[in-house]
Order: C-alpha cells, then structure tokens, then sequence
C-alpha cells in the first residue's frame, strides 16, 4: 500500500518555503497588474474641458505613482523568474510531480519539458504548482 503521507517528509521543508514564496509573489504580481491597470484606465479618463490646476497636480502624482508600480512590476517579475529557476533546480525529477505541504494537506509541485497532451518537447521547463 502506498504511504499516503509521503508529503509530510521533513526533508521537503526546504522545497515547501520556496514554493510558498513562489505562490505569494505570483499572488503580488497579480494584484499589482490589478492596480496598474487601474491607474492606466484613470488616465485614459481625461477630459481637457474639465482640466483644472488641481487635477493637474493630481494627475502628476498619479504618472510618478504609475511609475513607481511598474518599476515594483519589474522587481517582482525578476524575483518570480529567479524563484522558478530555483524550484526548478531544487526538483529531483522532471516530468513528475512531488508532493508536498502547503499548510492544506497534500499538495503537488513538478517541472514539465514535455507537452502532456500533445507529447511534443516544451521550448523550456514549465513549473506547474497543484494546492
């Protein structure tokens, strides 16, 4: 019978905290996509007769603010390639999933070269992440 709590493996520690940390950048990307699409939506918005002195100096701090998250984009995008490439090299296996704790009960994690349906070589590792 196969061990049902394979994934409570101490030795998966390490691999469990990148993972957590993987999914919570993803999770910051996301919201910040939210807010940048936000801001950008403001902008499109201008109407010039009804431009005034105010408004002006809000829309100012509104392009820094717009700038500001873009940048914040950026960095995280880095730090989320970054953060798969390690996953990546901390898997033992390709094309297998391996479970693991989340905090949830089981979840599983894998890299995948290979196209599931169509068989057919990816042009690079995809990380899949099931919680």
């Amino acid at each position: 019978m196969e061990n049902l709590t394979q994934y409570l493996d101490k030795s998966l520690l390490p691999l469990e905290d990148k993972v957590k940390e993987y999914l919570n950048i993803e999770r910051d990307i996301r919201l910040l996509d939210v807010e940048l699409l936000s801001l950008q939506s403001i902008k499109s918005d201008f109407n010039p007769e009804q431009h005034d002195l105010e408004q002006g100096m809000n829309e100012g701090a509104g392009k820094s603010d717009l700038n500001d998250k873009e940048q914040k984009m950026t960095e995280l995008l880095d730090k989320y390639n970054h953060l798969r490439s390690e996953l990546i090299q901390m898997l033992p296996e390709k094309n297998k999933f391996i479970e693991i704790n989340l905090g949830y009960g089981p979840s599983m994690v894998g890299y995948f070269t290979i196209d599931h349906e169509t068989r057919q070589p990816l042009p690079e590792p995809v990380l899949r992440v099931v919680h």
